[in-house]
């Protein structure tokens, strides 16, 4: 395990938090529906789940290399390619696949990252 510095820890730290904030609403949005075709048909749920990505994503971005060589077992370029669909390919959105990445896959990834969220001193 690499050594990070204080403020980079901090940074991560505070990266990782909002990565599952973004990633705990999207999952919490889409579940509120019950199939892909519900949520694409509610334009507001829509739209906030695939915004929700977009910005778990960015916070993932902004994770350290330290950080991600920690954590190679999660899927970062997955999440980095959902993120360049929603944001190059906005009005082409595959439905299922945002439903099916939120309701199963976030699920998951949350409980991948739960034990670095428990170590995070307050």
């Amino acid at each position: 395990m690499q050594r990070r510095h204080a403020d980079q820890r901090f940074r991560d730290d505070t990266n990782l938090i909002r990565l599952a904030e973004h990633l705990a609403r999207a999952s919490r949005d889409a579940n509120a529906v019950a199939s892909a075709q519900e949520l694409e048909a509610d334009y507001m749920r829509f739209n906030s789940v695939a915004m929700d990505m977009v910005q778990a994503q960015e916070a993932a971005r902004k994770l350290s290399d330290g950080f991600l060589e920690e954590v190679p077992q999660l899927p970062w370029h997955e999440l980095r390619g959902l993120r360049n669909a929603i944001v190059h390919e906005y009005d082409e959105i595959d439905s299922d696949a945002l439903y099916v990445t939120a309701t199963v896959d976030v699920p998951r990834l949350l409980a991948q990252l739960q034990p670095y969220l428990d170590a995070i001193e307050d």
